[in-house]
């Protein structure tokens, strides 16, 4: 959104600014009031657990089925985004983890195991950007790519990694979530290309199609003649005779 902005791609109205703002503030709090360090802790006993075990399993298929949905075809954009938020926030959250166990000594079937998964995630994800590039609309897309991220490691590291034992405010903690939340509405109900927009209205981006399409071509879109009043061709009424209501000259006496 910010090289979006200095490109001048992007228009900004008060809305959008404090929207932006409140997410801002939120990433940073979440530094303050999440969840500490811990150290020892060992990946494997962690990945047995049910719910931990079933998180990274949900995580994973969540990303092979919404690639699947990516290769097949361009969807509605509602769909589509979904099917994007999916695949971006599986993808980097496993990326993640993985990248977060190499550092606690794992076994050599987790390392390689972590080691596919992480080369494969990254590469969905690269391909999950250029396909948002191409079939969103940014400025709905973002923020809500944003918060999903978030949220969907917060939730990770709850259920994997028991950051639930070093959270240090659950109230700041959720809060901070709200905050996402608020920012996202915030952005998401802003005036996005329309006639409030002076800069990239309705009108203008019909504008940018038509001049970059054939459709200038095939179509003879300019006026070729002609004049926008509708009474030119009309005679002017004189002494000797007069325009009725319709239009139709008729003489006087």
């Amino acid at each position: 959104m910010i090289f979006g902005y200095i490109l001048g791609l992007e228009f900004f109205d008060r809305i959008m600014c404090i929207g932006t703002y409140v997410i801002t503030i939120g990433t940073i709090l979440l530094q303050v009031v999440g969840p500490g360090i811990q150290d020892d802790q060992d990946i494997g006993e962690l990945l047995r657990q049910p719910s931990a075990c079933a998180w990274f399993l949900l995580l994973l298929t969540t990303m092979v089925a919404s690639t699947m949905f990516m290769l097949h075809r361009a969807y509605e954009e509602r769909i589509q985004i979904v099917i994007l938020l999916l695949a971006r926030s599986s993808s980097y959250t496993l990326n993640l983890t993985v990248s977060r166990a190499f550092l606690l000594n794992p076994n050599f079937f987790i390392l390689v195991t972590f080691v596919v998964i992480k080369v494969v995630s990254g590469a969905i994800y690269t391909y999950a950007i250029v396909v948002q590039s191409t079939t969103v609309t940014q400025s709905k897309f973002v923020p809500l790519n944003a918060t999903t991220i978030i949220l969907v490691n917060a939730l990770t590291g709850i259920v994997i990694w028991q950051d639930w034992r070093v959270i240090i405010s659950w109230t700041g903690y959720i809060c901070v979530f709200l905050l996402l939340a608020l920012g996202c509405d915030l952005l998401l109900s802003a005036n996005i290309l329309t006639n409030e927009n002076p800069d990239y209205g309705l009108k203008k981006q019909a504008a940018i199609i038509i001049e970059s399409t054939p459709i200038k071509r095939i179509f003879a879109l300019e006026r070729m003649g002609g004049s926008r009043n509708l009474y030119e061709h009309i005679p002017h009424s004189n002494g000797n005779n007069a325009t009725d209501g319709s239009g139709i000259v008729v003489e006087k006496g």
